[in-house]
Parts: C-alpha cells; structure tokens; sequence
C-alpha cells in the first residue's frame, strides 16, 4: 500500500482539482459521504446524538458534509465550530451553509470555550474535524482547549483524516492531540497515521477512495510503502517437490561472547526456522561446548580466540576461507564490543564479498568507521535501534526518533547500504530511494533477544534466494505478525524471544493463502 506525506497529498489534490478537473466540492461531498456511511455501518444503531469538532479549513468542510448526511438520516446533529462562521472559506463554506438550511444546529466554540465539553455530555459519538494532515505547528489556544474537551469526555471519537494534532509526516502529538478509536482517510495513508505515537491516537486506519485517479501516482510520485499481505504474496516463493537442503542456502552467522552466548544461539535457530537449508554459527572456541549444548539443527564452526571467548585478529584466515561459498552472513548478536572483536568484524565486512546481514554490536563495530560501507559496496542491510544508529551518527535516540524516516534516508543515501530502523513502525530505506514502513508489532517485543530472532529471519529468508529488500521486508512483518498472535492468547509482557518460533509456519500460510490480518482497511 502506497504512502504519501501530507505535502504530496497535496499535490495529488491539486492535480486531481486543476489537471484532471474534479471539483473540489467533489472530493469534499465524497470524503464525507463515505465516512459517514462506514461510521454508520460499524458504530451507529438508530437514536444516536452526534457531536461534531469541525474546524475552519477543509477538514471542518468533511466534517459538515458528515453532519449533513447525519442529519437527513434522523440523528441528532450538533456541530461544535472551532472559529466563527466568517473564518471559514471556499468549500467549508458551502456545506456550513448546505447543513444549516437543513435546520442543523451550529455552535461557535471559539465564543463558548465551555460548548464542547457541555455537548459531549449528551453525545453518544465524537467526530473529530478539527485539523487535516498539513498541520505542522503547535496546538494552541481555543483549538487545544476543544480537544483537551474531547479527550476527557470519554466519549469514542471518530477523526476525519487523522487525529487533530498528529503531525502527517512524523506521528508526533503537536502539543496535544485528538485520541481517536477509528481514523478515515482519504486516498491514501500518511506516515504519521503508522508509525508511533501517531498510530496510538489514529485507532484502527480505513483508507477511503475520493476519487482521485491512481494515474497521478506517476506524474506526482509516492513516499513509500507499507507493507502488507498483498505485497508479500507477490514475492513469496513457493517450494518445489524436489528441493533439497542445498536449494535452500547455507546462512552463517558470526556471534558470541562471554555472557551472550543466547544471542547467538537465537540468531541461528530463527535462521533455521524460517527456512534456510543450513545454518552454521561461527563462534569462539572458548565458548562452543556451550553452544553446541544449546544447539542441535544448527551446526558450529569453532575459531581461535585464545582462551578469551571472544574473537581475535587472527581468526580471520579461517573465518574468510569459511564463508567463501556460504549465501548470507549474520554478523553481530552477542558479539561484544571488544576492541579486537571491532576490528575483526570491520575487516571481515571489508574483505569479504558475501551478502551482510549486521545486528547489535556488529553495527557498533562501525561506530566512526561509516566510511566503509561506502568504500566496500556490498550487498547489505544495518538494522539497528535508535540507539545503535544514534552511536553510529553522533545523535540521541531522541534526535533520531523526532522524524525517524527522514534520519533513515539521510543515513542510506550518505552510507550506500540499505537500513532497517527498528522500532514501533520498523523503516527500510534501500539503497535504490524505496521506502518502506512495517505495520506489525507490539510492546511484546520490548524484550531482550527479539532483536536477535529478527536478524535470524532476514538471514534466513536471504539464504533461500529472496533479495535482501525482500528478506527484510518478510521477515520484518512476520516478527511482528508473531508478536500480534502471541498478545491475541497472552499479554504483552509475558513474550520471551523463542516464543516467536511457535506457530511462525501457521503465520507464512496465512500470508500465503491471504487469510491474513488486515492492518490497515481499503474501502471504496
């Protein structure tokens, strides 16, 4: 599903409006018209008292437009205005003006700071059509006061377009925002409806079709994507009769340490789960007896490191000869950041010509040596937290969070390698401009070792012949989709990182045969 931030939303409606010649006041009665035909489908019975927030632009428009269509079918109607009705303009105009010659009840908040919260006493429903997505300052005054009002009342509130106050590009809360349980809208979704905190305030997410033809995609481009079943069913391979271990791949990872040996070990058994043929898992020899306790499907390969459990220098000719004709290398869980452990991973990086997959300290290796990505030209995929690339770039997690997609794609196009920006709403940005946001996951995963169950999977899908791009995307969305499951029958604080082992087969089905959940909703 394709995104757009809310400046090029904008251009699509202009497009639509100037080069295709669809009336403004179409795509206004249209957007309205189907939120409030699904609003009444799911949550309204018969006898209902609406409130309505309206605002003075656009978004106030839609917002009169589903008073309107409320009011014709027998509801109650209150429309609550943020502004007086001389500060609305153009097509906000015409539906005020359309709704009050039906008789529909208009109050001016910004002259009764008290309305709002004295109508959402008797309103069985909220629809929020205060701000559109182009909001980009502060909420202040009478506006933050309104929706302060709608927050407290306990009522369930429906956005029109996004949660008022939820920044289109980023998902932060301006100041304050609107806490909706279902947000439409319109033609396509925006960033800040997907990743947190703005998909906390945005509830479910239904995209409504306006009429804006799909064609201006191609003169006007897109942001992004965000992944889901249907992408993914485009690219999921299917096995054959007469595949063997070998068609399979062979994923090594590079792991381990005094105290982490559990990294390791998970990294290569997700490897091997999600289908890779082979899985050997390189590691000091200090620390084998243990891992191969630990470790039964997935094979070791022991190198020097002088009684120390951690890797050295001189590993490095065997480690080399080792991965050669190997399909992927997981480098990073558990590996310590051990001077001469950074060393080795920088050269083993450096000199080796094999596809990377490089997690946890594997990334902190690179801490002032970025320059070698550029430099060394592989095939490769980072999948840092914030704070991993924080060390990398010379921010604070807090920094890289305040608009993590545009961090992610800075950091892709400066290093030349491709970047998976974990957290809630993961970001790839790839090394060919593509943007992608994964909608799956909870606060389940806020646990140590998912991380390195993640970086099990995207090895393991690379190891079977799907392109990094696809590795990562797949994987990304099934460690979340694992997540998801597991809170359907649990919690979200009782996961532990092998539980995203159980039932990952019934998951890859469900994809494959599109029985899949739907994240975000389409609606005509």
């Amino acid at each position: 599903m394709k995104v757009l931030e809310p400046r090029r939303m904008a251009r699509y409606d202009e497009y639509a409006i100037k080069t295709w010649g669809i009336p403004s006041a179409v795509l206004m009665e249209n957007a309205g018209r189907n939120t409030y035909r699904l609003m009444k489908e799911r949550y309204l019975a018969g006898g209902e008292n609406i409130m309505i927030v309206c605002g003075r632009g656009n978004n106030g428009g839609d917002g009169f437009v589903i008073a309107r269509y409320a009011l014709n079918d027998g509801f109650k109607v209150r429309v609550c205005l943020v502004a007086g009705r001389k500060d609305l303009k153009g097509d906000a105009v015409l539906n005020m003006e359309l709704f009050s010659s039906l008789g529909g009840e208009i109050i001016e908040c910004a002259e009764k700071p008290g309305a709002v919260r004295n109508s959402a006493k008797d309103a069985s429903i909220i629809v929020d059509a205060i701000f559109g997505t182009g909001l980009s300052k502060p909420v202040g005054g009478i506006e933050k006061t309104v929706i302060d009002a709608v927050n407290n009342s306990g009522k369930p509130v429906i956005a029109v377009d996004i949660p008022s106050g939820i920044d289109g590009r980023t998902g932060a809360p301006l100041g304050t925002a609107v806490r909706a349980i279902h947000t439409f809208t319109y033609a396509y979704p925006k960033p800040g409806q997907v990743l947190h905190p703005g998909a906390g305030y945005t509830g479910r997410l239904t995209v409504i079709d306006i009429s804006i033809p799909p064609f201006i995609e191609d003169k006007v481009g897109f942001d992004g994507h965000i992944v889901d079943g249907e992408m993914l069913r485009g690219f999921l391979k299917k096995r054959t009769p007469w595949s063997h271990k070998g068609t399979f791949g062979h994923a090594v990872v590079i792991a381990g340490s005094p105290g982490k040996t559990g990294a390791a070990h998970m990294a290569s058994l997700a490897a091997l789960k999600i289908g890779a043929g082979l899985v050997t898992l390189i590691t000091p020899e200090t620390l084998n007896p243990i891992l191969e306790a630990k470790t039964t499907e997935v094979m070791t390969y022991p190198v020097k490191d002088n009684g120390r459990g951690f890797f050295n220098a001189g590993s490095f000719g065997e480690i080399a000869s080792f991965i050669e004709d190997k399909d992927v290398v997981i480098m990073g869980p558990g590996l310590s950041q051990d001077e001469e452990t950074m060393k080795l991973a920088r050269r083993i990086y450096r000199e080796i010509d094999r596809p990377f997959v490089i997690d946890a300290d594997g990334i902190n290796a690179f801490a002032g040596h970025t320059a070698i990505f550029k430099k060394a030209k592989r095939t490769a995929v980072l999948t840092p937290h914030p704070g991993e690339l924080a060390r990398l770039i010379g921010k604070t997690p807090g920094e890289i969070n305040e608009n993590r997609i545009e961090t992610a794609a800075a950091f892709t196009g400066e290093c030349k390698i491709n970047l998976l920006l974990k957290g809630a709403g993961s970001i790839l940005c790839t090394t060919d401009g593509q943007m992608f946001i994964n909608p799956t996951g909870n606060p389940s995963l806020a646990k140590g070792g998912s991380g390195d169950i993640l970086t099990g999977f995207i090895g393991g899908l690379a190891s079977q012949g799907y392109t990094l791009t696809e590795a990562v995307l797949l994987g990304t969305y099934l460690h979340g989709y694992m997540a998801d499951t597991w809170v359907q029958d649990h919690s979200d604080m009782d996961l532990l990182a092998l539980d995203l082992l159980t039932g990952l087969g019934d998951a890859i089905e469900e994809i494959r045969d599109g029985t899949d959940r739907i994240y975000i909703e389409r609606s005509l």
